[in-house]
Order: C-alpha cells, then sequence, then structure tokens
C-alpha cells in the first residue's frame, strides 16, 4: 500500500510537470519567449521573461522539495489568472463563436487553479495565515 507521504509526493511531482516543462521550454526558446511577452505587451519583456521563467522553475523546485507548497500555489495561482486572458484569446472568434482550443485553455487554467487548491488544501506546512482563512 502507498502511504500518504509518497502519495502527496507523486501528487506535487505531477503538478510541476507542467510548469517545468513549461520553464525549460521558455529557457531554452528565451528569444522567442521575450519576442513573445514584447507581442503580448507584458511590460520590460525581458524582464517579464525571466519572472516567468523563474516562477515556474523554481516553483517546481520547491514543490518537489516540500517546500513552501502552499506559497507557491498561490503565486501560480495569481500568474494563471493574470496570464490566461493575455496567452489564450481571442476566446470568440470574429461571429462570436468559441475557438474552441482556446476554450479548453481557459477550462485547463482554471482545472489546474482547482489542483493547486487541493494541494493548499493537503500541505500539512501551510501557514497560519491560511489556515484561518480556508480551515483544516
Amino acid at each position: 500500500m502507498v502511504g500518504e507521504d509518497t502519495l502527496y509526493l507523486a501528487v506535487r511531482v505531477m503538478t510541476c510537470g507542467i510548469w517545468a516543462g513549461a520553464g525549460l521550454f521558455k529557457l531554452t526558446h528565451f528569444k522567442g519567449f521575450t519576442e513573445k511577452m514584447a507581442h503580448l505587451r507584458q511590460p520590460v519583456p525581458p524582464v517579464s521573461a525571466v519572472v516567468v521563467v523563474a516562477i515556474e522553475l523554481i516553483g517546481s523546485l520547491l514543490l518537489i522539495a516540500n517546500l513552501y507548497v502552499s506559497e507557491v500555489c498561490l503565486v501560480w495561482i495569481a500568474f494563471i489568472i493574470y496570464a490566461t486572458p493575455f496567452e489564450h484569446r481571442p476566446l470568440f472568434d470574429e461571429k462570436g463563436a468559441i475557438v474552441f482550443p482556446q476554450y479548453v485553455h481557459w477550462w485547463k487554467n482554471l482545472s489546474l487553479i482547482g489542483g493547486l487548491c487541493a494541494l493548499i488544501l493537503l500541505d500539512p506546512g501551510k501557514p497560519a495565515w491560511l489556515h484561518g482563512l480556508i480551515g483544516g
């Protein structure tokens, strides 16, 4: 039988997959990613790109190491809420029909937020202020 600690580690590692993969891709294609940040009108594109890569890669390492799990999840949730409208548009085409791939990305991101919220709930090391906010 798999222990709770092993299962919790597996959940953290699986959650990191999308973040680590995205961060490594952006790091190895940094010039193109910086150009994309400029196209999306993000402030100071090279700095914004570094911040995004750091959020993805450092957050993944912290989550795998079981350090600051709740805090990383909250940063990633804020990142998703900020980035989704920039990255996944148009949600509707000129005729008002849903652009299905973008629709899927929006729901994928909402699902990620749900999983991150679950990790916060499972985090035995979550800060005291979160206990009062969400219980547990």
